[in-house]
């Protein structure tokens, strides 16, 4: 569900190697170099720093998100997620040839904030619209960053140019929400036990568009990052 949160762990190396965090620097197809690296920075990183285009992500402030999938219209406002900077790194391959970033990570995490529902969950209707909170244990990432090298000042830049992602929720998700059925216990109670019960097929189903909106908040700081530092200052190439 989330997030990915989570094209993130491409900019930790670079800032590392500018010394902003503690990190070596790596040549870039150097994965034995680059995971331990990206691991030493992460909740530096997480903490937000400003002055190279990266936002607070951990606690992440999610913008207000509204979608329709698979018979649900579903809404989030005020949400946030929380634990990202506990995220392990398991894999990174930088494909110079073909201009790609590979990245694989997994982390427990929580999302919190206002929701509204209407419409069907798998095989059950629901409506409601109250408090929600959802928990993810060992959510896997894997992410694909797409990238152009552009000149400055005689320098290569990297432009981050796309993203796309795969996950799962391997240990189990954890479902809370309040106000479901406008307050019918009995209902709200049967409601979430079968969530619960359900989680891997719900989160495979609904996932996608909390992860992707978490994602583009990520990705907006990768391009503002990049554009401030030449790739030759962050990584030996």
């Amino acid at each position: 569900m989330v997030y990915l949160i989570l094209l993130l762990n491409v900019l930790l190396l670079g800032i590392a190697s500018c010394g902003v965090l503690p990190a070596d620097k790596c040549k870039l197809e150097d994965s034995s170099c680059m995971i331990p690296a990206f691991q030493k920075s992460l909740p530096i990183f997480m903490a937000g720093i400003p002055e190279y285009g990266v936002e607070v992500l951990d606690v992440m402030k999610l913008d207000d998100l509204k979608f329709e999938l698979a018979g649900l219209k579903f809404g989030l406002k005020d949400g946030t997620v929380k634990g990202l900077k506990n995220s392990i790194i398991d894999d990174v391959k930088w494909d110079v040839k073909n201009k790609k970033i590979n990245v694989a990570y997994h982390v427990d995490c929580s999302i919190k904030g206002h929701y509204t529902a209407a419409g069907r969950v798998l095989i059950l209707p629901i409506t409601g619209d109250g408090q929600m909170k959802l928990k993810l244990k060992n959510l896997n990432i894997k992410l694909i960053l797409t990238y152009d090298i552009e000149k400055k000042d005689g320098k290569d830049l990297v432009k981050p140019t796309s993203f796309e992602y795969e996950y799962e929720v391997i240990d189990g998700a954890h479902f809370d929400f309040t106000n479901l059925f406008n307050g019918n216990k009995e209902l709200s109670d049967a409601m979430i036990i079968f969530l619960n019960e359900n989680w891997k097929e719900i989160t495979k189903e609904f996932g996608g568009p909390m992860i992707e909106e978490s994602a583009k908040k990520v990705f907006k700081s990768i391009v503002g990052f990049f554009s401030k530092n030449p790739i030759g200052d962050i990584a030996h190439v």
